[in-house]
Parts: structure tokens; sequence; C-alpha cells
């Protein structure tokens, strides 16, 4: 009798679990801890008033071929992994330039890195993206290309 009593405890426990899992709010992990959304910005810096061609993808999402006018910007939004191993790359190219980047790697860029960001806005530049410093507002974060 004791072993069915825990059998059927064990039962309804793991009803109640798969109710709860099954109603959890879309903003929030399986841990528990809030999974907001991030926002990546990307805006065309390129000297010369040049148009940008980029295309972005993850290895999940292909966000497609895009031109984008100068100084014009472009966002996208996605849902960072709970794993820590969201990475979205792209590709940006202008006259005779082709060049590729990580615009957004989760062990680089995530919230409490030191330059983290849940808004991650880009210049981009011959020279290479540079990021938008939230300590000084200057687009002063510059790293190079792939």
């Amino acid at each position: 009798m004791g072993s069915l009593v825990v059998l059927i405890c064990l039962l309804i426990m793991s009803m109640c679990i798969c109710v709860a899992l099954s109603h959890a709010q879309d903003d929030f992990s399986l841990t528990g801890f809030d999974n907001p959304r991030t926002t990546v910005v990307i805006i065309n810096d390129i000297a010369g008033y040049l148009p940008l061609r980029y295309h972005c993808k993850s290895k999940d999402d292909d966000l497609g071929d895009r031109t984008m006018a100068p100084r014009g910007s472009w966002f996208f939004e996605f849902k960072p992994s709970v794993f820590g191993n969201t990475k979205f790359y792209c590709s940006f190219s202008w006259g005779n330039e082709l060049h590729y980047f990580d615009i957004y790697r989760q062990n680089r860029d995530r919230l409490f890195a030191e330059f983290g960001c849940r808004r991650c806005e880009w210049k981009i530049r011959k020279t290479g993206p540079c990021k938008l410093n939230k300590d000084n507002g200057m687009f002063d974060v510059c790293l190079p290309w792939n």
C-alpha cells in the first residue's frame, strides 16, 4: 500500500509540473529567471555616404539580404538562449569591400559583460563595427572584422 501512495504522489507531481510548464509565460525561461528580448541595431556609418548591403543570420534564423541607405538603421530582436550560446553573424558589403562580423555573441554581449547590452547598437564603419558604450554614449567600443 505504501508504494502505491508514493506512485500516486509521483504521478500527481508529474502532472502538475507538465501543466505548469505548458502554461509558463513566454518571457520566462525554464529556470525561472527573466529572459527578456534583446535588440540589435545596425547603423550605416560608412564614410562617403555609401549604401550598405548586409545579410544577418544565426544557426536557426536567416534574416535575409538587405540594403541600407547611408545613415540608415535597421534592427532585429530575439531571445538569447538560456544555454548562453546565441550568435548572430552578418556579412557587410559596399563598393568592392566585403567583410564579416559576429554582430551578437552571447558570451561577449550578455547583459552583465563589460560592454554587455539588452539593446546592442552598432555603427558599421569601413574600419570595422563600433558598439555604443553605455557609459559615455559614444560608439567607441570598436572591434575588428572577423
